[in-house]
């Protein structure tokens, strides 16, 4: 007996949920994918091509998964009002001086196919530091740009925003310090 096999005849068994009493009713994806899937049945008329829910849209330039990682954070954060504004990058220090340990990523490089550590501090760095880059090109109207790695400029002055974030977790500068 396979595996599917045997998780069939367990979902037929299970005694949870005593209100179908019908194995055939239960939400299988043959039965009901809605329900199976979570998801509500729609109304559409087909204009759109149909999109696979598991799989959403991937950015498909860096500057447009700078903005997605951005989002994230805020999304995240929402306790810190990050509304891409200047200003939040205040509130972002906050974040960071509220919630990290100051000594926790000393003398550990971002890696994301490193340590444990390596890799947190990976995805910190490229989370907060996408918040500050992509804060500066809706608000102070500076842009992405690609110079060996990316970052953002306003034509006089260019800025990498994720050695910033590495700083930032280090202790050794902050975010509001980019507006200087």
């Amino acid at each position: 007996m396979g595996l599917l096999d045997t998780l069939r005849r367990l979902l037929r068994s299970s005694p949870s949920d005593d209100s179908v009493e019908n194995p055939a009713e239960r939400a299988t994806p043959t039965a009901d994918p809605d329900r199976m899937y979570a998801t509500a049945p729609s109304d559409d008329d087909g204009d759109q091509p149909d999109r696979d829910p598991v799989e959403p849209e991937q950015p498909s330039t860096p500057p447009e998964l700078f903005a997605q990682e951005a989002e994230e954070c805020a999304d995240f954060w929402s306790d810190y009002d990050l509304d891409f504004t200047t200003d939040s990058l205040a509130r972002l220090d906050d974040a960071v001086d509220e919630r990290f340990e100051s000594h926790r990523f000393v003398g550990v490089e971002p890696d994301s196919d490193g340590s444990a550590d390596a890799r947190a501090f990976e995805r910190v760095v490229r989370s907060f530091g996408s918040y500050c880059g992509e804060t500066l090109v809706r608000d102070a109207g500076w842009e992405w740009v690609e110079n060996g790695d990316w970052h953002v400029t306003d034509g006089d002055e260019t800025l990498d925003p994720f050695a910033v974030a590495t700083g930032v977790f280090r202790s050794e500068t902050t975010f509001t310090s980019v507006l200087d």
